[in-house]
C-alpha cells in the first residue's frame, strides 16, 4: 500500500474510546481498516519479492547453466539480489508498518475516498476528544451537534473504499504467479530447480548435470597399480554427445606436468598410450562439457624370485648324490625317474606360487609361513620348459620368472676324445703313446678303459685300394693306460692326460726279439673306451676313435726325425736370411729427414718392413712348435733320454718362442715408430733390435746343427751296437756248435745258459 492509500503521518491522536462511546461504530470500522492495510502491505511486499525472485531466477539459471559460473560470480549475483531485496523490504514493508495508523489517519483515508463527507468524520473525532477535556472558548453545543450529525451518517459512509482493493489483488496475483512459476518448475524439472537453488541461493559447489559423460574404460576411475616400466594404454569411453576432442592431463610425482590430445580409436572411444610408466602419475581426462575424470597410476614393483634352488634327486640305480643345479643353468638333462625339489623366495609378499611345465601342467608350490618363501617337488615325465612363477598381493607375476628347459630321456653312451701329443704315426717297438683324454656322459661315468690290437701289415697288393693303409682285422685286447688323475665317481666330464707304454708287452730290449709281440713292420691300433652308470638296464660302453700306428725300426725313425730336423733348420736359415736382408735394407735406407720428395715412398717401405717382422714372428713360432714336437717324438719313442730332451728344449724351442712372441713384434713396432717420427735414434734402436734377433737366431741355428749331429751319432751308435750284437750271437752259435760236437747232442738241452751282454 503506497502513499495514495494511507494519509501522511500526523501527530498521534488521543486514545480511542471504547465501542460504547459516541463514535464507537466508526472506531470498529477503523480497526478493520488497519488490519486490511497491514495485510495489503504484506501482500504487496510479497508480490514484489516474488516478481523479483523470478527476475533473478530466470537469468541466473540461464547464465549459470550455460557457463557454470564460479563461486565468486554467483556470490556477486546473489549479493546484488539481496541488496535489492533488502531495499524493497525496507521501503515496502518495514517503513509502512512502522507508520502509526490511528483513528484520525483512518478517518482521513476514508474522507479522501468519500469527498461528500467533507471532513465531518475527522471533525467529529476531534470534537469528541475535546469534549472530554473542555477548554475555555470552545462551544460544547456546536461540537455535540456535529457529533450527533455524524452519528446518523456513519452507516452511509463507504469505509471499504479507503483500501485500494485492485492494487492488493494485483500483488496477490504476483504472489500466485511466483508460486505457479516455481511450482511448475519443480513439477517439470525439480532436479534443475534444486541445483539452481543450491548453487545460486545457498552458494553450494554442486555441479550441473553434464550432457557428456567420460569414463575410463575397464578401470572406471580411482587407482590402478601398474608394474614399473610397463606400457599403459588409457581408454576413455564417451556417453552422450561426442566432443570434438578429449585431452588427458598428466602430473607425475616428480612434478612434471603436461597435456596431450587423445586419439579417436572407436565410435565412442578415445585412446592415449604411455610407453613406459616409471613413477606415479595422476591422469585427468577432459572433453566437451563432461566433468573431468581422474585416474591415479600407482607404480609397483613386480615380485623378484630370489635364492632359487633346483635340487635333482637321481634314481637309486645311478648311485649319484643329490645335485643342486647352478642358478645360471638353462638346460638340464634328466634321466627318467629323477625328481626336482624347487625352493626359493620372493622379495615381496606373495599370494600364490607355482611351476608351469609344458603347455598345460601347473604344479602348485607350497607358500611358506613367512609369506615370502615357497617350496615343492616335481617329477617330470617328458621334456618341456619349466617356468617358476609367483603372484604377489597386487596380483602381479614375476617380471622375469626363472625358466629351465628339461630334457627327459634315455641315457646315451659316453663320448670319448683322445688327442695324441708328442707322437706321430711312426713309432718304435718300445714307444710311449701319450695324449689328452676327454670323456663325457650325460648322467655319469663309471670306468675308463683302453684296448689295443697288433696285426701284421699285409702287402699292399693283397688289399683293396681303399684299405691299403688299414690293418688286418684282429680282435682288440685289454691294455693298461696311465691316467694323469683318478676318475671321480659318477663324473659327467673327465679330462686328464693318458699314455700307453708299449713296454707292457715288449719286455725284451731288442726291437726284433721273437718274444716281443710288437715288432717292426706291424700295425698297432689303440682305442679308449668308457662305461656309464645307466640303469636299471645294462650300462653303455662306448669307444673313441681308433688310432693306428706303424711300427718301424729305431734307425728308420731316427732317419725320419733327423730329416724333419733338417727341414726346420733350413726354414730357420731362410728366416735368418730374410731378417738379414731386411736389416740391410733398413740400414741403407735414406734418412726420412733427407728423403725429400721420396718421403712417402720411404714411409711406405718402412711400414712393409714393420709388417714383415710380424710375419717373421709367426714363422719363427711355427718352427719352434714343430721342433718341439720332434723332440717329444724322440723322447716318447725312447730314442733320446728325457733329461737330454729338456736341455735341447731350453736352447731351441723355448728361445724361438720368446723371439717370436717378444723380440720380433717389438722390432716391428720400432720400425713403425721410426716411420712415424723419422728420428735417427729410433732407427738406431730398430737396427739394434735386428742385430739382437739375428744373434739369437744364429745361436739357435747352431744348437739345431748340434742336435742333428747328436741324432746322427745316436744312429751310428745303434748301428755299431747292432753289429756287435750280431758278432756276439755268431760267436755264441759257434761255441754251441763246438760243444755239441764234443759232448754230443744229449748235452744240449735246448737252453742257452751263457751270459749275454746287456743291450
Amino acid at each position: 500500500m503506497n502513499s495514495t492509500t494511507l494519509p501522511e503521518q500526523i501527530p498521534a491522536s488521543a486514545p480511542s474510546s471504547t465501542p460504547s462511546s459516541t463514535l464507537g461504530a466508526a472506531r470498529v470500522h477503523f480497526e478493520q481498516l488497519r488490519g486490511r492495510a497491514r495485510r495489503g502491505i504484506w501482500i504487496e511486499t510479497l508480490g514484489l519479492l516474488g516478481l523479483l525472485l523470478i527476475s533473478f531466477a530466470v537469468p541466473s539459471f540461464l547464465t549459470d547453466r550455460g557457463l557454470r559460473l564460479e563461486w565468486a560470480f554467483r556470490f556477486v549475483l546473489l549479493a546484488s539480489f539481496l541488496v535489492v531485496l533488502a531495499r524493497i523490504v525496507m521501503r515496502r514493508l518495514v517503513g509502512p508498518l512502522t507508520v502509526p495508523l490511528g483513528d484520525e489517519e483512518m478517518a482521513l483515508a476514508v474522507e479522501r475516498q468519500s469527498p461528500d463527507v467533507k471532513q465531518a468524520l475527522i471533525s467529529s473525532l476531534q470534537f469528541e476528544g475535546a469534549l472530554r477535556q473542555p477548554r475555555r472558548g470552545d462551544s460544547p453545543e456546536l461540537m455535540t451537534a456535529v457529533i450527533d450529525d455524524m452519528r446518523g451518517r456513519i452507516a452511509a459512509i463507504p469505509f471499504t473504499k479507503a483500501i485500494d482493493g485492485g492494487r492488493v489483488r494485483k500483488f496477490a496475483g504476483a504472489c500466485a504467479l511466483t508460486l505457479a512459476f516455481f511450482g511448475g518448475w519443480a513439477a517439470i524439472d525439480g532436479a534443475s530447480l534444486s541445483t539452481w537453488a543450491r548453487r545460486n541461493l545457498f552458494l553450494s559447489n554442486v555441479d550441473w548435470p553434464r550432457y557428456t559423460t567420460l569414463n575410463f574404460a575397464e578401470v572406471g576411475a580411482g587407482e590402478v597399480r601398474l608394474p614399473q616400466g610397463d606400457a599403459l594404454t588409457v581408454r576413455v569411453v564417451v556417453q552422450g554427445p561426442m566432443p570434438e576432442q578429449v585431452f588427458v592431463n598428466y602430473t607425475y610425482r616428480g612434478g612434471e606436468k603436461g597435456t596431450e590430445p587423445m586419439s579417436l580409436t572407436g565410435e565412442r572411444e578415445f585412446t592415449w598410450v604411455l610407453d613406459a610408466v616409471i613413477e606415479d602419475v595422476v591422469l585427468t581426462a577432459e572433453g566437451g562439457d563432461a566433468l573431468p575424470v581422474e585416474l591415479r597410476i600407482k607404480v609397483v614393483e613386480r615380485p623378484r624370485i630370489q635364492d632359487l634352488a633346483v635340487q635333482v634327486t637321481y634314481p637309486d640305480y645311478m648311485e649319484r648324490e643329490t645335485e643342486v643345479v647352478p642358478p645360471t643353468e638353462g638346460d638340464l638333462r634328466l634321466p627318467r625317474g629323477a625328481r626336482l625339489t624347487l625352493t626359493g623366495k620372493s622379495h615381496k609378499a606373495i599370494d600364490d606360487a607355482f611351476a608351469l611345465f609344458g603347455n598345460d601342467r601347473k604344479v602348485p608350490l607350497q607358500r611358506g609361513a613367512d609369506g615370502f618363501s615357497f617350496a615343492g617337488d616335481f617329477q617330470p615325465d617328458a621334456s618341456g620348459l619349466l617356468v617358476i612363477d609367483v603372484i604377489d598381493k597386487d596380483k602381479l607375476g614375476a617380471g622375469a620368472p626363472p625358466k629351465l628347459l628339461l630334457r627327459v630321456g634315455d641315457d646315451k653312451p659316453p663320448t670319448i676324445d683322445f688327442r695324441l701329443r708328442g707322437i706321430g704315426t711312426l713309432i718304435t717297438t718300445h714307444a710311449i703313446l701319450p695324449g689328452d683324454l676327454k670323456v663325457k656322459d650325460d648322467f655319469g661315468l663309471r670306468a675308463v678303459d683302453v684296448s689295443y690290437r697288433v696285426a701284421e701289415e699285409a702287402p699292399a697288393d693283397q688289399k683293396p685300394p681303399e684299405e691299403a693303409n688299414k690293418p688286418l682285422e684282429v680282435p682288440f685286447a685289454v691294455a693298461e693306460a696311465k691316467l694323469g688323475s683318478e676318475l671321480p665317481r659318477s663324473a659327467l666330464r673327465f679330462e686328464t692326460t693318458a699314455s700307453v707304454d708299449l713296454r707292457q708287452w715288449n719286455k725284451e730290449p731288442d726291437q726284433s726279439a721273437p718274444t716281443n709281440p710288437i715288432r717292426p713292420g706291424m700295425l698297432v691300433s689303440l682305442r679308449f673306451g668308457a662305461t656309464d652308470n645307466f640303469g636299471p638296464g645294462e650300462p653303455h660302453h662306448a669307444y673313441g676313435e681308433t688310432l693306428t700306428f706303424r711300427v718301424v725300426t729305431r734307425e728308420k725313425l731316427l732317419e725320419e726325425l733327423r730329416r724333419r730336423q733338417v727341414e726346420q733348420r733350413q726354414e730357420l736359415q731362410r728366416i735368418i736370411d730374410d731378417e738379414q736382408s731386411a736389416m740391410l735394407e733398413l740400414r741403407e735406407m735414406v734418412e726420412l729427414s733427407a728423403a725429400g720428395d721420396r718421403t712417402s715412398l720411404v714411409k711406405a717401405r718402412l711400414k712393409v718392413l714393420a709388417r714383415q717382422q710380424q710375419t717373421l714372428g709367426r714363422r719363427v713360432a711355427f718352427v719352434g712348435d714343430l721342433y718341439q714336437r720332434i723332440l717329444w717324438e724322440y723322447e716318447n719313442n725312447r730314442l733320446i733320454e728325457g733329461n737330454k730332451v729338456r736341455q735341447m728344449e731350453n736352447v731351441i724351442p723355448e728361445p724361438l718362442a720368446t723371439i717370436a712372441k717378444d723380440a720380433l713384434p717389438a722390432s716391428g713396432r720400432l720400425v713403425d715408430a721410426y716411420a712415424s717420427s723419422g728420428q735417427a735414434a729410433t732407427k738406431a734402436d730398430s737396427l739394434a733390435s735386428y742385430d739382437d734377433i739375428l744373434r739369437r737366431l744364429q745361436a739357435v741355428l747352431k744348437e739345431m746343427e748340434q742336435a742333428e749331429s747328436l741324432a746322427a751319432l745316436l744312429e751310428e751308435l745303434r748301428v755299431v751296437i747292432k753289429i756287435e750284437d750280431s758278432v756276439i750271437q755268431e760267436v755264441e752259435n759257434r761255441k754251441r756248435a763246438e760243444e755239441q760236437s764234443v759232448f754230443g747232442s744229449g748235452k744240449d738241452d735246448g737252453k742257452d745258459d751263457s751270459p749275454k751282454k746287456p743291450k
